[in-house]
């Protein structure tokens, strides 16, 4: 084997993982920050009095 065929075999064995794994890191990371952006809103909500949202 070759340093080239070396080289992408490494490629293809250490990319090969991190690609599929790459979408519950990106998911993760959208998660949080929704979660703390919904945190922020509903700590400003203690401000506004309360509405009946059931009629």
């Amino acid at each position: 084997m070759n340093a080239t065929a070396a080289y992408a075999l490494a490629l293809v064995l250490i990319g090969g993982p991190l690609s599929m794994l790459a979408p519950f890191v990106i998911a993760r990371r959208l998660s949080e920050r929704h979660a703390e952006q919904v945190a922020d809103d509903i700590a400003h909500l203690s401000d506004v009095p309360n509405v009946p949202t059931r009629f």
